[in-house]
């Protein structure tokens, strides 16, 4: 992996959870009030909305992920900051990330969140201080929680209630109020949510444009997936990629 002598932007802002996996070397930060030093191997984690800013102090390698980590799918309970970890376990996991660092299917997206939630994990039981939220939300309904995998993994397909609610045995009216009561939004936005989240990861790592981004995440023209984008972000595809270089 190429050492990075110093960051492309100083500080960011991002709508999702943005964890830097470092490797080694070393840079400072400041992420919302948490301010201090990062050296290998270590876990940088700022929460979405928060300026986090950045230096390098010492040549760096390091991993950046946009992952969805808070919410009916995740245990842990993210605090900003750092967090150092086990350079055994390190070495582990991050022999299986380096394998899906550019792949963005939705199985690659799954496997990335299960091993960062690993490291975390497995750090906070060996300090025994375990993280977790008491006030996540609990999906009781065993066929909500299939059709929500479903749609992670089949978010790049035309996908219509109509569809899903044969393809689970429901009667339309009832999945998407049964589906609201659950997660709080409706199917139709909990797809746009994914679709948007992975326009964001695109954007970002690739230089694809925007008409082949949108066949890849399940838009019919790059027309639509802009008019989402800009109505969810407030920002145009274009500007957001400007934006959010590393």
């Amino acid at each position: 992996m190429e050492k990075k002598e110093e960051f492309l932007l100083s500080e960011d802002q991002d709508s999702f959870w943005v964890i830097y996996l470092i490797l080694d070397g070393k840079c400072q930060f400041k992420i919302g009030d948490k301010i201090g030093i990062a050296v290998g191997p270590s876990l940088l984690i700022c929460p979405p909305n928060t300026i986090f800013e950045r230096r390098v102090l010492e040549s760096l390698s390091f991993h950046f992920f946009r992952l969805d980590l808070i919410g009916p799918h995740s245990y842990l309970h993210l605090e900003s900051g750092l967090r150092n970890l086990n350079k055994e376990r390190l070495c582990l996991n991050e022999k299986i990330l380096r394998q899906y660092v550019y792949d963005l299917s939705a199985y690659s997206f799954f496997i990335r969140t299960h091993l960062i939630q690993d490291l975390l994990l497995f750090d906070s039981l060996n300090n025994q201080q375990p993280h977790y939220s008491q006030s996540q939300p609990t999906i009781r309904n065993s066929r909500i929680i299939e059709l929500l995998h479903y749609i992670d993994q089949h978010y790049q397909e035309e996908l219509t209630i109509e569809a899903l609610s044969q393809k689970y045995c429901f009667n339309a009216s009832y999945l998407s109020r049964l589906f609201k009561k659950e997660l709080g939004i409706s199917p139709k936005e909990y797809l746009l949510n994914i679709r948007l989240k992975n326009i964001q990861q695109l954007l970002i790592s690739t230089n694809l444009p925007i008409e082949e981004i949108a066949e890849l995440t399940g838009f019919k023209h790059g027309y639509y997936l802009s008019k989402y984008f800009k109505k969810k972000f407030g920002v145009s595809p274009s500007c957001f990629r400007k934006k959010h270089l590393i």
